[in-house]
């Protein structure tokens, strides 16, 4: 049960809905999720609260889109290379280029640091 956390400026909300869709399919593509198995969280900033290099590593970028993907420990090098290469198309399909990303994932062991009960728990 993957969650991603997006930060970027507020010039993106307008995209907000196709920038979802695009990283959903990425971690469906990806690393095989199904498909109503979707937790993200949009923080939007102004101009000069996200703090970037415009070169590193050869890039040219005057923007950024910082994607942090929070997931259980378990999956595969090979795994986690996909969801890379699924978000990157994904999203210069939509059209936004591969230098305004920076993609990292956080693992976490799932089993005692996550819990989303499927019923309420009792009283």
């Amino acid at each position: 049960m993957p969650h991603i956390r997006i930060d970027m400026h507020n010039s993106h909300r307008p995209r907000m809905g196709e920038i979802s869709a695009a990283l959903h399919k990425s971690l469906i593509d990806g690393l095989t999720m199904p498909g109503d198995d979707l937790f993200q969280i949009f923080t939007l900033h102004e101009r000069g609260e996200l703090v970037f290099s415009a070169t590193f590593p050869e890039a040219a970028r005057d923007d950024i889109i910082f994607i942090q993907v929070l997931a259980s420990y378990g999956y595969t090098p090979e795994a986690k290379q996909s969801m890379y290469a699924a978000m990157v198309e994904n999203m210069a399909a939509i059209g936004v280029r591969q230098d305004t990303l920076l993609i990292s994932i956080v693992e976490i062991d799932g089993s005692a640091n996550w819990h989303s009960p499927a019923k309420p728990l009792a009283a």
